[in-house]
């Protein structure tokens, strides 16, 4: 006996996405005209809750008895199976409804496993994310994904499920330390070399203002990328074709980032992806000697590179490569761009040449 069940997805993914400047009190008022939860947990980590604190009561919760606040550990370790455990079990005692709400307010680290959580408890409830790094702002909180980390590779586990509102105030850069800021800022010079080459060449002229946490400066780089991003999402919006471009720099960075375990930070570790997987598109795509220059240079002057890679063994970032998602069977795919501000997907690259561009 053979039976056909026909079914079709129609779901409305469509949220809204807010970004300004002293803007956080505005998550009140949106959870309270457009969603009405009986429940609501937050969940942060603890830098951002010890510096926040008073501002997260004042302007969200009050002293309403329907916020939960969870805080984890600040770390990349913490988006792990274990702290899942450790959320699921204990906002289950809460007993949760369809009409429940999660909200992230941290990095990506909060908001990956925020999402996850939302994606996983009672077969999926609404969240709101209010990231409050760069690296969250223009890239993590943007487009769905949710994951976790396992000790064999980063994002491993992991599902799309959309917040229904994300909120982005600057207001949160403001106490990021340099070398937090710069990682963000690794995100930044990705998305303008995948698609937008006007914004790498506003980086270029602008760099000290850049160096310097110029407000303003800083503002049109989180709405440029914001705004990219959120196209690509909407032309592809579960990563089957387009949206592969974001991930230029990520097969590298990855498996640095986890070989690592995790001590260098990611938009470190996509910096010195970039780097190699930008040599792979000069030797096989038809990258330029000035573009590839340019990226390198400007990579180099806001101190992004760590040279993490010159202490790890090719062998080891090979092996570690093998478990990224991109792959197609065995054979690795990349994500190289042609010239600064154009990028193509699915580009098998033999391991001669990755080991070439690794040792460059």
């Amino acid at each position: 006996m053979y039976l056909t069940l026909k079914l079709k997805k129609n779901f409305d993914y469509s949220h809204q996405i807010e970004i300004g400047k002293s803007i956080f009190s505005h998550t009140r008022e949106v959870i309270e005209n457009e969603f009405n939860p009986d429940k609501c947990i937050i969940i942060t980590d603890e830098n951002v809750f010890k510096i926040y604190k008073q501002k997260i009561k004042k302007e969200l919760t009050g002293n309403s008895k329907h916020f939960h606040i969870y805080v984890i550990p600040a770390d990349e370790k913490s988006k792990s199976q274990k702290t899942r455990d450790f959320l699921e079990n204990e906002i289950t005692k809460l007993r949760l409804s369809r009409d429940s709400m999660l909200i992230a307010i941290g990095g990506g680290v909060v908001g990956d496993i925020t999402g996850f959580l939302a994606s996983t408890l009672l077969r999926g409830i609404k969240y709101i994310n209010v990231p409050t790094t760069i690296i969250a702002q223009v890239d993590s909180s943007i487009g769905g994904k949710t994951a976790i980390n396992t000790k064999y590779a980063k994002n491993l586990i992991g599902t799309f499920h959309y917040p229904s509102f994300v909120l982005i105030d600057t207001d949160f850069l403001q106490t990021l330390d340099m070398d937090e800021y710069l990682n963000g800022i690794s995100e930044i010079i990705k998305t303008s070399l995948v698609g937008l080459e006007n914004t790498f060449s506003f980086l270029e002229k602008n760099y000290k203002s850049v160096l310097e946490k110029n407000e303003n400066v800083l503002l049109k780089l989180i709405k440029d990328c914001v705004s990219f991003k959120s196209k690509i999402v909407m032309i592809d919006p579960t990563e089957k074709n387009w949206r592969k471009i974001l991930n230029f720099g990520h097969t590298v960075g990855h498996a640095l980032e986890s070989l690592s375990g995790y001590r260098i930070k990611h938009g470190f570790a996509i910096a010195e992806g970039m780097i190699t997987e930008s040599y792979i598109a000069f030797v096989t795509n038809g990258l330029s000697e000035v573009d590839l220059l340019r990226i390198q240079y400007l990579i180099d002057i806001l101190n992004l590179d760590k040279k993490f890679r010159r202490k790890i063994s090719f062998n080891k970032a090979y092996d570690k490569m093998l478990y990224d998602k991109k792959k197609i069977g065995n054979s690795l795919t990349f994500s190289l761009i042609k010239k600064i501000g154009l990028c193509s997907f699915n580009n098998k690259v033999n391991k001669h040449i990755i080991e070439l561009a690794y040792r460059h």
